[in-house]
């Protein structure tokens, strides 16, 4: 179907796979129609410095969701919260540069979703049951790899939360990070 209509279909990278997984499966699918559409955070969640992510997955990426991300300590492990671009750790000029090398046209789209942090609990038995199994290694070196991240990259403000916010507030919220997202992305990535 993708072939007969020329569809190139960019599955995203979520929490369900470490960025070697879906490399390895998408090389076995071995189709120019099926590739990825990058989201540059989500793998942190799983321990995964974003710098690897995008080097396992360039290959495959056909589109991506830019985004900026930051995080703290919290007792179970790390929060993990989207920021409007530019207040976060990722490289983003770095990232975009990588992926318009790859393709010149590369669409990306803005992911600004405004909430609570997430809570990544590395520090929990519950978390490592998704990694106990050969196809899903999470090796001690990414752990301490993520966990230096989180120590050197504090935020200089309080992680965005949304509890007790009025809907309006919200909106509102929301709508001031994306704006911002959108002007950094003008003055620092496409100028």
């Amino acid at each position: 179907m993708l072939r007969k209509y020329r569809i190139r279909l960019g599955m995203e990278n979520h929490k369900g796979w470490r960025s070697a997984e879906q490399a390895a499966w998408l090389k076995r699918v071995s189709s120019e129609w099926v590739g990825v559409h990058l989201d540059f955070g989500n793998n942190v969640s799983l321990c995964e410095d974003p710098a690897e992510t995008l080097r396992n997955l360039l290959p495959y990426v056909v589109a991506s969701h830019i985004k900026d991300m930051a995080v703290e300590p919290y007792e179970d492990g790390f929060l993990l919260s989207e920021v409007p671009l530019g207040e976060g750790f990722l490289d983003l000029k770095g990232m975009v540069a990588a992926l318009q090398k790859k393709d010149a046209n590369m669409p990306f789209d803005l992911e600004m979703i405004t909430r609570d942090p997430l809570k990544i609990p590395v520090f929990t038995d519950k978390y490592w049951v998704t990694f106990d199994d050969q196809y899903s290694p999470l090796p001690g070196r990414d752990l301490a790899r993520v966990l230096e991240i989180v120590h050197k990259n504090r935020p200089k403000t309080p992680l965005p939360r949304t509890t007790g916010m009025s809907p309006e507030a919200q909106m509102q919220l929301e709508d001031e990070n994306v704006r911002k997202s959108i002007e950094y992305a003008r003055q620092k990535l496409w100028s």
